[in-house]
């Protein structure tokens, strides 16, 4: 029976029996541990105190473990003292008198000294309780050791994340490195029978799990290709030597993300010539993931194709939170499930399977909780299984009680040894916390908070049947005005539909070009006269659009329409203007792919910063029409009696929008139905370059009743036609983005009355940004290094919230740049339509000009980090990266609007937020550090419009992040957030007197 069908499998006399095997099994095993604890919660150490302390008080246990993750990067006694000082006496807490009295008289050097000593040392010997050494050869005497005692091991590199390909490199070295070591050094050791021999023979004793993460920093499933090939070309030598000097090499499963990658690799490896034959390979089957089972099924199949069994090892999963929190970000299905017991049922599921398919599947089953292990121990006795038939695997380190009795038993059990360094192993040493510490954690249960073992051994419940389609529900609901807002879900590109969907729709919308772009006015097309072309950057001798241009008569004429319709659209219930609009947003869903698609080609956007602006728009729209019910709705102000004041607000008249081109779908359409709905017309005036997104998404508005008077088309010059909407006495409201130079002409011609003007203008105007990002001395500097890259980098630098200034605090200056640098050499410039696109063309010849021309020229005293180079098929503009001690220097001021990062060292934090301030522009900025008061310092003292504390200043979403800045980045409106439809309408207010002759109805 394969997964799907044994999830509707009734509960059989087997199950029965198999249970009452499992209880009786439990509590002989429960009852030989009794009396014995693992040693991380021996209180008579200190990490033993610690984690106690920290079970009892949840904000303790973050805090804490925030420090520990923080230590690695503190250099000075200091620097430890201070940030156990921020965390740990956080809100005035109360610590243990010796403790607090310790952390309090750390503002003296001598003492902080001595403390940060005390505390380095007991965080060492923590990670040495997880961590078996720094490199193999350190590892080794440890591994011997527990070799001696009868237990196997799997050795793990630690160092999760790599920057840029030198990192890559240097750990699969490392690998290399391990492989040439470890089969050698164990060829001496003493002979075992259940060691040594399995189901399939003589079992290497040099057992190597791979972190395929680490091996190719560019890892993405938009380009699952490209990364499987990049990574056979660094795994497949390894794989050879070890299978010429003899180890066993597993195939770790890390996010899910990189699932498929590594699924897909795995089964090129396992079906090649040269390994399909050899036994000792192996991979991950995480419990939690909802699709476990079918990872399985589909193992068992490749097992059957290649005719040699290989490893599965069975996991319950290390990425819970982090998977949980990312789906909830993105809006996707959460991959794995959202309750331990569902989690537990479906491992004790995929450990019967295994175990029916031993003579498929060779079985290593990794976990600490005792009824799983017994629900293994069972079902392969009652299967006539030998104990050398599977092996039972635990985290070194950890459930040592549970870990000796198994071996005692006579079982095969493998320790799972990480070996790195105190800095890359803290990752792995906090998840080790988090795990003994969660309330959960069936350590925790057994051993700290002594559950019954009738409690501990329960059977879990299993997960409910998930066959409801997410995605599709949440679009019904979008439907439904009175269901609150939520963020339009990103594409996911670990679907494999999605990747393929997508590639489907840019190569068809690439035939379509050039689309024909007209004048739309008062629903009349016009295709003919003056033409404006506009080639994709991609490649640029390709015309992607022929624009017929607006006159200027036809802008008197389209004012004249929309003046004349507004009236009615104004007076339509509110309800009908936002269903209006809500039902656009379903309409952009629907047309999601080709909008994409369209993006792609015609701004060069590369597959997910075209897919996000679409999301993006879709949002606009949805939000902003829920958002008129609450802010536009007529409300009664006071409640005196004698009079009634009712509160009301109308749409001002024809209002035109302006947009930019670098957000070609998401801006335009968020100005533009925030007019709507407010109840005003609409005179779209696209940008150039952006002519046929714009027009597609004028065609969904009028399908989605937006009278045709009410929204016209008004493509062309923005210079003659901008200029002459400007202008024009009766447009009154004008929605602008883009630069300063325009946005500040703007509103100098707005405040000039003409005659026949019969209101004054009003005009929300978003301009650019010169946004930092200031980077602590205590960073984790494997995010903030990949945080740049995107900020800076992201669609070529192209964004208003792009970063431009880079502001290093401190000693890391050296190392940082180092890795920057050598991360941005792999940013080669590509065509937006491959999906491992990592750095697109920039928009046009005109800012391939200009960008160029600082690059080649960027001025006196600068320095020069990096200086890429492009080819010349399409707009493609190298990455830079410069360096000045100026902080007035005309790279840290000028707005660019290309991949131009330039450097600046600050002595410290304070001076970084100094310089971060010294700029004309406040929209976005971003602080990465660790230390509490530093962030706190940021909170209150960086001001731009939008601060982001460790993560990336691009990529605000709408509701969550309500979007704009201040002094020259503009008037301090927020589009996507609440108050921004205000700025569309007028306030009206209606006083009644309820009074006659002294007969007062209210208080009757």
């Amino acid at each position: 029976m394969d997964f799907a069908t044994e999830l509707t499998h009734l509960p059989d006399a087997t199950d029965i029996l198999l249970e009452r095997d499992v209880q009786r099994l439990g509590h002989a095993l429960h009852q030989r541990l009794r009396g014995k604890t693992p040693g991380i919660f021996e209180t008579a150490y200190w990490q033993g105190l610690m984690l106690d302390w920290a079970m009892g008080d949840p904000a303790l246990k973050t805090d804490l473990f925030r420090l520990v993750d923080a230590l690695p990067a503190l250099s000075s006694s200091e620097q430890i003292a201070r940030h156990a000082r921020e965390y740990l006496l956080a809100g005035g807490r109360e610590l243990p008198t010796g403790l607090g009295l310790a952390l309090r008289v750390t503002e003296n050097p001598l003492a902080a000294s001595i403390s940060a000593f005390v505390i380095k040392q007991n965080v060492r010997r923590m990670a040495g309780r997880f961590i078996v050494g720094h490199d193999a050869r350190h590892a080794r005497s440890k591994l011997h050791k527990l070799w001696d005692q009868g237990f196997g091991f799997t050795v793990d590199l630690l160092g999760e994340a790599t920057v840029n390909p030198a990192e890559s490199e240097a750990y699969a070295q490392r690998y290399a490195d391990l492989i040439e070591f470890l089969p050698g050094e164990t060829t001496g050791w003493k002979a075992s029978a259940i060691l040594d021999d399995g189901p399939a023979g003589f079992i290497p004793r040099a057992n190597i799990s791979l972190k395929l993460s680490a091996m190719d920093h560019l890892l993405d499933p938009a380009d699952l290709n490209g990364g499987v090939g990049r990574l056979l070309i660094r795994v497949r030598p390894l794989l050879l030597r070890a299978k010429e000097l003899g180890a066993f090499i597993n195939f770790d499963l890390e996010q899910w993300s990189l699932h498929e990658i590594t699924y897909r690799l795995f089964e090129r490896i396992a079906l090649d010539p040269d390994f399909s034959t050899w036994p000792h390979l192996g991979i991950v089957v995480q419990a939690y993931l909802k699709n476990a089972g079918q990872d399985l099924d589909r193992l068992l199949l490749l097992s059957s194709k290649r005719g040699t069994p290989f490893t599965v090892r069975l996991v319950k999963g290390a990425y819970w939170d982090y998977e949980v929190v990312k789906a909830g970000l993105h809006g996707y299905p959460c991959p794995v499930f959202s309750q331990k017991d569902h989690t537990d049922a479906n491992y004790e599921r995929l450990v019967r399977r295994l175990l029916d398919h031993h003579a498929t599947i060779h079985a290593a089953f990794g976990t600490h909780n005792l009824r799983t292990i017994c629900v293994a121990l069972a079902h392969a006795e009652n299967l006539g299984l030998k104990p050398g038939a599977f092996e039972l695997q635990m985290l070194y380190g950890m459930a040592e009680p549970e870990r000796d009795l198994l071996r005692d038993l006579g079982h095969r059990v493998r320790l799972y040894a990480p070996v790195g360094d105190l800095l890359t192993g803290m990752a792995y040493l906090v998840r080790r916390l988090l795990e003994n510490t969660a309330n959960s954690s069936f350590l925790r249960l057994s051993h700290h908070e002594h559950i019954d073992i009738d409690q501990l051994m329960a059977k879990p419940e299993p997960p409910p049947d998930e066959d409801s389609a997410v995605l599709e529900r949440r679009s019904r609901l979008s439907a439904n005005l009175t269901v609150p807002f939520q963020n339009c879900p990103l594409a996911d590109f670990t679907s494999s539909e999605t990747r393929a969907a997508l590639a489907q729709a840019v190569a068809e919308v690439e035939k379509q070009m050039p689309w024909q772009v007209p004048v739309v006015i008062n629903g009349h097309t016009r295709t003919n006269g003056t033409a404006l072309f506009h080639v994709t950057p991609n490649l640029k001798t390709r015309i992607a659009t022929s624009t017929s241009t607006a006159t200027l008569e036809e802008v008197g004429q389209a004012v004249g329409f929309a003046k004349k319709a507004w009236p009615a659209w104004r007076d339509l219930p509110l309800e009908t203007r936002a269903a209006r609009v809500n039902d656009l947003g379903a309409r952009l869903e629907k047309d999601r792919l080709r909008l994409t698609a369209m993006e792609i080609h015609e701004q060069a956007k590369p597959w997910r910063e075209a897919d996000a602006d679409v999301a993006e728009a879709i949002d606009f729209c949805r939000y902003y029409a829920r958002q008129a019910l609450i802010e536009l709705a007529p409300r009664t102000q006071g409640n005196l009696p004698g009079e009634i004041n009712t509160l009301t607000y109308e749409g001002r008249g024809v209002c035109a929008v302006i947009a930019p081109w670098n957000f070609p779908l998401a801006i335009l359409c968020g100005m533009t139905t925030a007019a709507l709905v407010a109840g005003n017309a609409v005179l779209l005036k696209p940008a150039e370059q952006a002519n046929a997104i714009a027009f597609a998404f004028h065609q969904h508005a009028l399908a989605a009743g937006i009278p045709s008077g009410i929204l016209a088309f008004l493509p062309g010059d923005g210079a003659i036609v901008g200029d002459a909407l400007i202008r024009h006495r009766d447009v009154v409201q004008i929605a602008f983005t883009g630069s300063r130079e325009v946005g500040t002409a703007i509103l100098r011609q707005a405040s000039e009355i003409v005659p026949g003007q019969e209101m004054i203008k009003r005009v929300v105007c978003e301009m650019g940004g010169k946004n930092a990002i200031i980077v602590d001395d205590d960073a984790d500097l494997d995010e903030a290094v990949t945080g740049v890259i995107q900020s800076a980098f992201g669609y070529a630098g192209q964004k208003c919230s792009a970063c431009s200034r880079l502001i290093i605090v401190g000693g890391i200056h050296e190392n940082f740049v180092h890795r920057l640098r050598l991360a941005v050499e792999a940013l080669v410039p590509s065509s937006a339509a491959l999906a491992d696109c990592l750095l697109p063309p920039v928009i046009d010849e005109a800012s391939h000009g200009k960008l160029w021309s600082i690059i080649n020229e960027p001025g006196a005293d600068v320095r020069v980090l990096h200086r890429g180079r492009a080819d010349s098929t399409g707009w493609f503009v190298p990455p830079a990266i410069f360096e000045v001690s100026d902080p007035r220097h005309p790279l840290m001021q000028r707005e660019y609007f290309g991949p131009i990062l330039t450097v600046f060292a600050a002595r410290d934090f304070s001076h970084a937020l100094e310089v971060a301030n010294l700029s004309d522009f406040a929209l976005t900025g971003t602080v990465y550090t660790r230390s509490p008061r530093h962030l706190d310092e940021a909170r209150k003292a960086f001001r731009v419009g939008n601060l982001y504390l460790n993560r990336p200043c691009t990529g605000a979403q709408v509701h969550r992040q309500p979007f704009g800045g201040f002094k020259m980045s503009g008037a301090g409106t927020k589009a996507g957030g609440p108050g921004y439809l205000l700025n569309f309408a007028e306030m009206r207010v209606c006083t009644e007197n309820t009074m006659r002759r002294g007969f007062t109805p209210e208080i009757l």
